[in-house]
């Protein structure tokens, strides 16, 4: 079975955020793609991305 990792991001649901893809099949194409859409914000700090999947941990790995 295929490990997964989900992205996600937290912060305000009113910032229109990107298209982006929420489940990836490995972590550096998820945190690729979080540091992408994170480099479209104006305020990327209020609003890092979290990944879950295997060895993330309970709480996931935070990007910003």
């Amino acid at each position: 079975m295929a490990q997964k990792f989900e992205l996600t991001f937290f912060g305000d649901a009113l910032v229109k955020f990107p298209r982006y893809l929420r489940v990836h099949s490995t972590f550096e194409s998820a945190h690729d793609c979080a540091r992408s859409v994170l480099a479209s914000l104006e305020n990327r700090g209020a609003h890092p991305g979290i990944i879950y999947g295997p060895g993330c941990g309970r709480d996931g790995v935070t990007v910003s």
